[in-house]
């Protein structure tokens, strides 16, 4: 068939129906969805579905298990593949094993899906098949088949014994024929034929078939693939008489019935052993303290060919251990049982095919059932039985297997003529548990053999979020060193600050002695001043008193005179010594009308030597200001001195004026002169360091003018006065009248 069959989906939740359509349509299904049972039975006139998937609890009307019963009474038995997620099912479904070996679990995965469509839409494709030939091909002598034309594709045949719906069969099948695609050049062709020899066990049932494969397959195949040991022996027995010459891979193979040593050259593959002793020695290893080991197996021939192997591998390990065989029950029978074992008990899955009544089941899907109701931990042989319920065991893994099988087969098409084949392999079973029963039934991890593969373990906080922490991780160290690097570099910026603060206190500190240097002649004139007249009231003192009679009086007005003149000159020599000392500022209150004159005083003498005059105009209500007294009196100083400076050039009158003027809170210092004033070019960079109109000036002294000024959070700017000549405006915010003195 080249058009793929359809699948209908009944489903009352239109996101989930909508999601398994577009999942069967990815995969290349024709599917079309109803939301309810009554509109699949209003579609009286389309065909049948090949498969339909079911939700057991639909929203309203029937049932899914009441449509299933509606369409058999109509003489329409319809594959069906049950949906729920609901623990409680109806009874009737419940005693229905064809039912619940097809029931999905919601939430399920699209791989659990896609098999158990396959499964069914190619047993029926199959039947059908087998159907339609039967009748002609007992009629028609066996033909020997004609060479197929050269083509560059590979046609194999693959031969199932076991049932291709079975879970095992269809990931051995996958992966055999995923390898297939992936590694032969060109397009290998794989015809797939069940033979079914657990229903059809009849020998003459074997030559029927044999006549129908030499009928349909008029070409000889390049390889030809036998899934299990009865296929094998088909092969053997009735294939290589139709195909002589043509290589045979076997794989899934694990029925003691074939002696291989005796195999032809042309036959290869990969047989697996039955691993009912490891299985066996885990679950004692898991359970040391049980009592009795009870052996599950099914009715049919092949059921009691496994059974019989069980028994010959673990009764030599029993070791006083009791051990019971379940086999020939009913599947009620059996599901009783199972719930009432006794605890200290161990169970051991074999294959289960037919119960006692013939009933067909798979083996794959029965598991989980049989190990819900348990009442004790279940222990099996097959991979995919693992996360459906059991333990765990000594596992044959059937999807490992189909990908080695299908190595196998990949070597032996790539063979060159004449070219020998391959080595046979036999497989090695590995212990796999499931962590969830582990827990399930309070069987310590700590026993597990070495090298044991734990399934289903919830992943550690470090393997969920390894990639986020490692993140963060990097992200903390990387801030980390940005952290430190910004500390160690606040802590330089910090020490650089300090050494710049320190050789600004230098460099004023020098400005205040070159100042001091400057006025050396006034220091010296403002010193004799109060000497000389300390001398010369002294010497008349004394005068005084040797006249006779001496006049007491006027000698003790000039004592008192001597007291005054020492208090000037001491005064004198703190001025100076305190423009001089090193030491931190100090913020206190400052009278600025005060400072303005001393510092007249301090710089007379400058003014006498330069012909000029210094007008001070002081505001008597101009309040003080919070800052260092010796820092303001450096300021001005500086200013007076330049005004001076700027005097001396002029031809003219040579004034310089200090005055102070009480402005919206704040008090202004204006410092004039009558000088030539501030060219263009030089207003621009007047506050610049190292900048001097001066020829011998260092062009430090405005420079630190601005920033004592901006210490004192106040401003300061320079102009052109209209009449002639600069002002320089220093403006201070007003302070406190009474305040103590403390360190800036």
């Amino acid at each position: 068939m080249s058009e793929q069959p359809w699948v209908s989906v009944i489903d009352d939740d239109a996101s989930l129906r909508a999601a398994v359509i577009l999942l069967l349509r990815t995969a290349g299904f024709h599917a079309h969805g109803f939301g309810s049972a009554e509109e699949f039975l209003s579609r009286a006139d389309a065909p049948d579905p090949a498969c339909v998937l079911l939700d057991v609890h639909l929203g309203s009307g029937l049932t899914g298990y009441e449509l299933k019963e509606r369409l058999e009474s109509e003489g329409r038995t319809l594959p069906i593949i049950f949906m729920t997620a609901h623990s409680d099912l109806p009874m009737r479904m419940s005693r229905d094993a064809d039912a619940m070996a097809n029931c999905l679990r919601k939430p399920f995965g699209k791989d659990d899906l896609l098999a158990r469509v396959r499964r069914l839409v190619g047993a029926i494709l199959v039947t059908a098949m087998i159907a339609t030939s039967g009748a002609s091909s007992l009629a028609q002598p066996v033909q020997r088949p004609v060479r197929r034309p050269p083509v560059q594709e590979k046609r194999v045949l693959m031969v199932y014994a076991h049932n291709p719906n079975s879970p095992g069969v269809v990931a051995f099948a996958g992966q055999l024929k995923a390898v297939v695609r992936e590694q032969v050049p060109g397009r290998a062709e794989i015809y797939d034929e069940y033979l079914d020899v657990d229903r059809f066990s009849d020998p003459a049932r074997s030559a029927q078939l044999a006549r129908y494969f030499a009928e349909k397959y008029q070409f000889r195949p390049d390889a030809i693939v036998a899934e299990g040991a009865p296929a094998l022996r088909f092969v053997m027995d009735r294939l290589l008489g139709l195909f002589p010459g043509v290589p045979v891979v076997y794989g899934g193979t694990f029925e003691p019935v074939i002696d291989y040593s005796t195999l032809p050259g042309n036959v290869v593959g990969r047989r697996q052993t039955l691993p009912f002793a490891s299985t066996y020695t885990l679950a004692r290893t898991l359970q040391p303290r049980a009592e009795r080991v009870v052996l599950v197996g099914g009715a049919s021939p092949n059921d009691s060919l496994l059974i019989k192997e069980a028994r010959r591998q673990i009764t030599p390990l029993v070791d006083g251990t009791r051990l019971t065989v379940y086999q020939d029950w009913t599947y009620e029978g059996l599901i009783d049982s199972l719930r009432h074992l006794r605890p200290r008990t161990v169970v051991l899955l074999s294959d289960f095919s037919r119960d006692q009544r013939g009933r067909k089941f798979i083996a794959g899907d029965l598991v989980a059932t049989l190990a819900r109701v348990a009442s004790v931990p279940v222990f099996g042989i097959a991979r995919n039985w693992v996360g459906d319920g059991i333990v765990g065991g000594g596992v044959m893994d059937f999807g490992n297997d189909g990908a080695r099988t299908g190595d196998l087969l990949v070597r032996v098409l790539a063979r060159a003529p004449n070219e020998a084949m391959p080595a046979s392999e036999v497989a090695v079973n590995r212990l796999v548990v499931d962590w969830r029963q582990l827990q399930r039934w309070g069987l310590s991890p700590d026993r597990l053999p070495p090298g044991t593969e734990v399934l289903f373990r919830p992943a550690s906080l470090w393997e969920r979020y390894r990639g986020g922490m490692l993140a963060a991780l990097g992200l903390f160290v990387v801030e980390s060193v940005l952290i430190a690097l910004l500390l160690i570099e606040r802590k330089r910026r910090v020490r650089a600050q300090r050494a710049v603060e320190q050789a600004r206190k230098e460099l004023e500190h020098m400005a205040r002695v070159a100042t001091v240097n400057g006025l050396a002649a006034a220091v010296s004139h403002e010193l004799r001043q109060p000497l000389a007249a300390i001398r010369m009231n002294a010497e008349a003192g004394g005068l005084l008193l040797t006249q006779t009679p001496p006049d007491v009086e006027e000698a003790r007005l000039a004592l008192q005179a001597i007291v005054r003149d020492d208090v000037r000159a001491a005064e004198v020599v703190d001025h100076y010594r305190a423009l001089l000392r090193k030491q931190e500022p100090i913020s206190t209150t400052v009278d600025l009308n005060a400072v303005c004159r001393t510092t007249a005083q301090l710089v007379e003498h400058e003014v006498t030597g330069r012909r000029a005059r210094l007008v001070l105009r002081l505001d008597p209500d101009a309040p003080p200001v919070r800052g260092d007294p010796v820092q303001l009196q450096q300021l001005l100083i500086n200013l007076t001195l330049n005004a001076l400076d700027a005097v001396s050039a002029s031809t003219s009158e040579r004034e310089a004026a200090i005055s102070t003027v009480r402005s919206n809170g704040d008090v202004e210092v204006h410092v004039s002169d009558t000088g030539p004033g501030l060219a263009p070019a030089v207003q621009h960079r007047l506050f610049e360091p190292f900048f001097s109109t001066k020829p011998h000036g260092l062009g430090m002294g405005l420079t630190i003018v601005r920033s004592i000024v901006e210490r004192h959070n106040g401003r300061l700017h320079a102009e052109n006065r209209p009449i002639g000549g600069a002002l320089f405006t220093v403006t201070l915010p007003s302070g406190e009248s009474n305040g103590t003195p403390n360190r800036a």
